[in-house]
């Protein structure tokens, strides 16, 4: 195909350049050009009157390379399985943002929950508290204080004005939740949801923290409590079961992290076999969170972790008399038959006239199930709308020009001075969806079948020995990790462009 020739030649340009460290490989795509290759490839197909084999027959089941880059001298290495996330071919699909309605959220809560008696969390301040808070906020700093304060922080006259009138205001409240409330102290019962997320006064959303409980409390997460999140943020809603103590957080984050300590990841031919100390199996643990979004969302599992929610820093780190042990599940959106691979990541584009930033994260929810069969936690980050379909069977390069490109990159990648005798060892290959925005939009995008690597990178003993009297940690001056957070490389597997997952395209 004309394409495939075209690109050969591009290649042949970079492999006869020495490659930089500045040399950017990602562009803004026009997509529309993408999908017309994609439109054109399959009509190709069609009048051929042939059918694409299934992806998985397509290509080795073994990713293996082992090379040195001519760059810096960097030895590239790799016999990892392909793991490819669909069975049958890969989808081209127009996506958006997804707003969850009111009867969906509404329909996940009363399920987490088992009840339709949820109410809006309010966390009630007695009296005594209250004086003592105003208290605080009534004092006028002292020149003295106030000559500190600019010291230390660096801060000018304009900010400190704006400290206080932050002061102030923040009394004015205090006194007014302070009159308010009854002479007896007595605590006004919790409201009950009813499924919609009201703006406030000033037209500003909120999140709703859902218990089952009406009566007041001091903590909320001495609770079970569902967050039901505003639709401008993009993330519906997350989950986590009451803490045992201050030490104990059971958010869905401190159980992420293929690297944390004691972190296993199960292989899917396990699913059916309970993990050792526990008497569900993952597959148990998978179904319970999909029970929960029937029709809600169609999810699959990308992978599985035997994790922990141990902390990483601190006077508690590694495993302790807190730790919660637990299946923890990155799922992906089902898109016909197919799905994404985990990427911790988001697109970010700055508006520099606007002075902000637009985020928009890539689609996960991520589960923990203990190892009874309890769900611990849940957080559910971007979902995404299908609004069309622009070709249910995609053709895709072949594997010998992957493994050139991937060659390629890898020595301009590695192009500076620091990687020099560096090593770098592929844990996985990936071949499954990912998601590409649409040229200057934040909004809507593409779902793409993409290469997806992640690896190890480790650094010479004289590199590592200069990064740790730079002040890094042993680990973080022996290696770097080129995971779901970070990863590697991705390849569309179409047209062979690279993808930085932290601009989008």
């Amino acid at each position: 195909m004309k394409r495939i020739a075209a690109l050969l030649l591009i290649l042949l340009m970079v492999a006869a350049c020495q490659p930089t460290p500045e040399q950017d490989a990602v562009k803004q795509k026009d997509t529309n050009v993408l999908i017309d290759t994609v439109l054109t490839e399959s009509q190709e197909q069609q009048n051929a009157g042939t059918e694409l084999p299934p992806v998985k027959a397509q290509f080795p089941e073994r990713f293996q390379c082992d090379f040195t880059t001519s760059a810096q001298n960097v030895h590239v290495v790799a016999d990892v399985p392909i793991e490819v996330l669909t069975e049958g071919t890969f989808p081209v699909l127009r996506v958006e943002r997804r707003i969850l309605t009111d009867n969906e959220r509404m329909t996940v809560a009363r399920r987490v929950f088992g009840t339709d008696e949820l109410y809006v969390f309010e966390q009630q301040i007695t009296r005594e508290q209250l004086e003592e808070m105003i208290r605080v906020y009534m004092h006028e700093p002292t020149p003295d204080e106030k000559a500190a304060w600019m010291r230390d922080i660096g801060g000018s006259e304009e900010e400190w004005q704006r400290k206080e009138e932050r002061r102030k205001e923040t009394l004015q409240d205090l006194q007014r939740q302070y009159n308010a409330l009854p002479d007896d102290d007595t605590p006004v019962p919790l409201l009950r949801w009813d499924g919609t997320l009201s703006p406030l006064e000033d037209n500003a959303s909120r999140c709703f923290e859902l218990v089952t409980d009406p009566t007041p409390g001091e903590s909320l997460y001495q609770r079970n409590h569902l967050t039901v999140y505003p639709d401008d943020v993009d993330r519906p809603m997350d989950y986590c079961v009451a803490w045992r103590n201050d030490r104990d957080v059971t958010w869905a984050g401190f159980f992420d992290g293929s690297h944390k300590f004691g972190a296993e990841r199960i292989d899917p031919k396990d699913y059916d076999t309970p993990h050792e100390g526990a008497s569900v199996t993952p597959n148990d643990a998978i179904k319970l969170v999909q029970d929960l979004f029937d029709g809600v969302a169609d999810l699959i599992p990308a992978d599985v972790y035997w994790a922990n929610n141990a902390a990483t820093d601190g006077e508690d780190v590694g495993v302790n008399s807190n730790t919660r042990w637990a299946y923890f599940i990155h799922f992906s959106q089902n898109f016909n038959g197919a799905y994404a691979p985990y990427c911790s990541g988001m697109a970010f584009e700055r508006n520099e006239d606007a002075g902000f930033a637009s985020l928009w994260y890539y689609e996960t929810l991520m589960a923990a199930v203990d190892r009874e069969g309890n769900l611990i936690c849940f957080d559910w980050f971007a979902p995404l709308k299908v609004t069309d379909t622009i070709a249910e069977s995609t053709p895709l390069l072949p594997y010998a020009e992957i493994q050139r490109i991937f060659e390629a990159q890898m020595n301009l990648k590695f192009g500076y001075e620091g990687a020099k005798d560096g090593a770098l060892k592929l844990d996985r290959v990936q071949l499954g969806l990912f998601r590409i925005r649409e040229q200057n939009d934040m909004e809507h995008g593409l779902m793409v079948p993409v290469w997806f690597f992640t690896g190890v990178f480790e650094y010479s003993e004289e590199t590592a020995a200069e990064r740790l009297k730079e002040g890094l940690g042993p680990e973080q001056a022996k290696c770097d990790y080129k995971d779901e957070q970070n990863p590697l490389l991705i390849i569309n597997a179409v047209d062979g462009t690279i993808i930085d997952p932290m601009k989008g395209y």
